[in-house]
Parts: structure tokens; C-alpha cells; sequence
């Protein structure tokens, strides 16, 4: 069976390769892949493995392009502003609206969690032997945010020492009287920054059928046997993760970019099912930079916002996912709680997106920083642990998109949204002939 479904997928690629040369747009390409993969993925449940190798191989080659696109774009970036000021405003409104985007998804998670009446009676048991990650103090986090041996930040995805260390660079640069003396340097960044960006679009028009070979092997490799309460837990995070990304964002967009929203929607879609898909905020930066510079978001807000909002805000990682597990494990175990402590639990989530920033398994880490300023039992994170591997495809993906619609709102803000580009009737169409673009 595992033959046959290589074969399958291999026919489902020449129909998306067929749809591409016909010049359909992009859109319609993810979503046939979105489709592809569901039906394959139920036909030959537990026989796609090998179906997934191709969407591994995307993922790696998006997470091999990562630390180079970051290195040349923020550097460029930072280099390219007029004064410190304009970096400073751009970087205060990124924050402001990474903050409010927590906000908003943990006071979702509250409400919905409330409404669904998420833990009760759920008899769960809070017996376990596991040991969880141990939350660093804040000062240690703090100083982890400053460079100390950058290769070893980048061979292993530290990215907030990695672009402390860009911006540095970049300041250096924007700072530096006489820009002769460097421009073989700053020439350096300009040619790595463009070819960075056409190895990006060339990897990019792969996304449709990394789409379809992933998505179905999430959908063969499903296992259901979990009890109604947890499944019950599991629908409640992906109900509020879609709602925090088509709804509060649609209203953000509408109200501080005073444009239509759906538009965006529309056209952002593609980089937040590679979000879906890959499960990775990090890999997905090449696409969410892609969509918003397709646009009208200049390069440098958008390289700034995607980078900036894989390590804080996070309503997904950060918001959604440890208020829910915590709203379960109050419910389940009679806690009563006033409303003070639902207050004081949203501010914790915020300041837990900063204070674990950079750790492995960032969602798990994020909610136990939680428990333990609650006071909540942290062993109820173990047991919960089951869903995490399913729900982690919509925390992602509302990760990626709300550091997307950020520097969408950031450049509209600034007044350097070019809404011509925004308003145009041309799809996101990625391909190896599209002329590159800084990124």
C-alpha cells in the first residue's frame, strides 16, 4: 500500500504541475493540494510515510534559507532606514500589535473555554512520572536575548541573539560615517539579499505539493483514541486559533489599516496553510514575508515582523494554547477563580511570550510558565500532552498569521503600504520565473 500511495501522490503531482503551466493562480493551487492530500491521506491511512518525504524536504530547505534570509534582510534593513527614530517606530508598533494579538487570543480562549465548559467532568487523573522542562528565571532569559557565539545561534535556530546581532550590525552600518569604506561590505548584503530572495521563490513554488504530501500524512497518521474530553479540548483550540486568525484579525486589519480585510485573507491564505502544514512559525518565514511584500508591505517591515513574531506575541504558542489548558484544568479540578485571576492570567500569558522565548518545545514550556505563576498543578500539562502534536498545526499557523497581518498593519500605520499592490486583482503565484525580490 505504501507503493501504491507513492504512486498516487506522484499522479496528484503532474495535475498540480498540469494546473501551474496553465497558469492557474496560486490560491486555487493550495487549495486543490489541501483537498489532494485530505482524500489521499484517508484512502491510505497508515501507508504515508513515504508520501511525506517530499513535504520533509520542503520543510528543511524552508528552514535551511532561514538564517540567511534573516542575516542579509535585517541587516539591509536596519542599514537602509534614514535615522534610529524610524527604527524606532517601527519596531514600537510591531510589539504594540504582537501584544494586542496575545491579548485578544488568550481572552478568546477564556471565553470559548467557558462557553464549552472545557474540563468538566472529564475525570481525568493526575497521576504522572514525567518531568517537565524547568522555567528559567527572567534574568537568564534576558541575557540570553545578547549574541555570544552567532554561529552556534544559527546552526541551532536561536533566533532572537541571531537578530540582535543583525540589527547591531545593521546600526553599526546606518551609523558609520564614511560609507565608502564599507560599501564592499554593504554590497555583500544587497547581492546575498537578492539571491537569498529568488532561492526563496524557487523553494516557495513548491508549496502546493509540500501541502498536499504533508496534510496527508497528518490525516493518515490521525489517531482518534483519545477520551471525549480531550477531543472536546482539541476542538476548542483549533475553534479559537481559527477565530482569533478570521475574525479578531479581520476586525484589526479593517479598524487600524482601514482597509477590506477579506482581501487580505485572501491573499495571506497560502502562507498561513504552510504554517498549518509544516508546523513551524520559523520555516514558514520565507512564504509570510512573500505574501506581505505581494502586498505592499515594504521588505524591511515585513523581513522585521515575520522574524519578530516567531519569538513573541505568539497567540497561538503563547495565548491560546496555555489559557486553554489552563481554563481545562480549572474546570476539572473545581478551582474556583475570580476575575481578578482571569485578568492576571491574560497578563501572564503576554509576558510568558517574551520570558521563554527561543526554548525547544516553546508551547509546552510557555504553558508551564503559566501554571507555575497561577499556581495550577503543572503535571496537568502531561496529561493533556496527547493533542499537542495535532493542535500544534493551528497554533502555528495563527502564529504565522498574525505576525503577517502585523507588518500589514505596521506598514499601513507607517503610511507605506502601497495600495495598488494590496487592491491588485494578481494572485500570489510563486514560481522559478518570477523575478526576485528582496525579501
Amino acid at each position: 500500500m505504501k507503493a501504491v500511495a507513492v504512486l498516487v501522490t506522484l499522479v496528484l503531482f503532474v495535475i498540480l504541475y498540469t494546473m501551474q503551466k496553465k497558469n492557474m493562480s496560486f490560491m486555487v493551487r493550495i487549495l486543490t493540494a489541501t483537498a489532494m492530500g485530505a482524500v489521499l491521506g484517508l484512502i491510505f491511512k497508515g501507508s504515508t510515510e513515504y508520501v511525506a518525504v517530499f513535504g520533509k524536504i520542503y520543510s528543511n530547505l524552508l528552514k535551511a534559507i532561514v538564517m540567511p534570509l534573516l542575516f542579509f534582510s535585517i541587516i539591509s534593513t536596519v542599514s537602509s532606514f534614514k535615522s534610529l527614530g524610524a527604527l524606532g517606530s517601527m519596531g514600537s508598533k510591531t510589539i504594540g500589535i504582537l501584544s494586542l494579538h496575545n491579548v485578544l487570543g488568550s481572552i478568546t480562549a477564556i471565553i470559548l473555554a467557558t462557553i464549552m465548559g472545557l474540563g468538566f467532568n472529564s475525570n481525568v487523573a493526575m497521576e504522572t512520572t514525567e518531568k517537565l522542562e524547568e522555567v528559567p528565571p527572567f534574568s537568564e532569559v534576558l541575557v540570553s536575548f545578547f549574541p555570544k557565539n552567532i554561529v552556534d545561534h544559527a546552526a541551532n535556530n536561536k533566533v532572537v541573539p541571531f537578530v540582535v546581532f543583525c540589527i547591531i550590525v545593521g546600526v553599526a552600518i546606518l551609523l558609520y560615517d564614511n560609507k565608502e569604506e564599507i560599501k564592499p561590505f554593504t554590497d555583500f548584503i544587497e547581492a546575498g539579499n537578492n539571491l537569498i530572495a529568488k532561492l526563496a521563490s524557487m523553494i516557495i513554488s513548491l508549496t502546493p505539493y509540500a501541502v498536499m504530501t504533508l496534510l496527508a500524512n497528518q490525516v493518515g497518521t490521525l489517531d482518534l483514541s483519545f477520551v471525549t474530553s480531550l477531543l472536546a479540548l482539541l476542538a476548542g483550540v483549533f475553534i479559537a486559533c481559527l477565530f482569533h486568525t478570521f475574525i479578531t484579525s479581520t476586525a484589526l486589519i479593517a479598524l487600524i489599516a482601514r482597509v477590506n480585510p477579506f482581501t487580505f485573507q485572501r491573499k495571506f491564505f497560502p502562507a498561513w496553510l504552510t504554517g498549518f502544514t509544516t508546523q513551524s512559525s520559523l520555516g514558514s518565514i520565507p512564504v509570510n514575508v512573500k505574501a506581505q511584500t505581494k502586498m505592499g508591505v515594504p521588505d524591511e517591515i515585513a523581513s522585521f515582523s515575520a522574524s519578530i513574531g516567531t519569538t513573541f506575541g505568539m497567540p497561538g504558542c503563547a495565548a491560546i494554547w496555555p489559557v486553554m489548558l489552563a481554563m481545562f484544568t480549572i474546570h476539572a479540578l473545581g478551582i474556583q477563580y475570580s476575575a481578578s485571576q482571569y485578568l492576571l492570567m491574560i497578563g501572564l500569558a503576554l509576558v510568558a511570550s517574551l520570558g521563554t522565548v527561543g526554548l525547544p518545545g516553546t508551547g509546552t514550556i510557555q504553558a508551564t510558565a503559566l501554571f507555575a505563576s497561577m499556581g495550577l498543578p503543572v503535571e496537568m500539562i502531561l496529561i493533556l500532552s496527547p493533542i499537542a502534536g495535532i493542535a500544534d498545526m493551528g497554533r502555528t499557523s495563527t502564529n504565522v498569521h498574525s505576525s503577517g497581518s502585523t507588518g500589514f498593519m505596521v506598514a499601513a500605520l507607517e503610511k507605506r503600504l502601497d495600495k495598488n499592490a494590496y487592491n491588485s486583482k494578481k494572485e500570489l503565484i510563486e514560481d522559478v520565473e518570477v523575478s526576485s525580490q528582496q525579501i
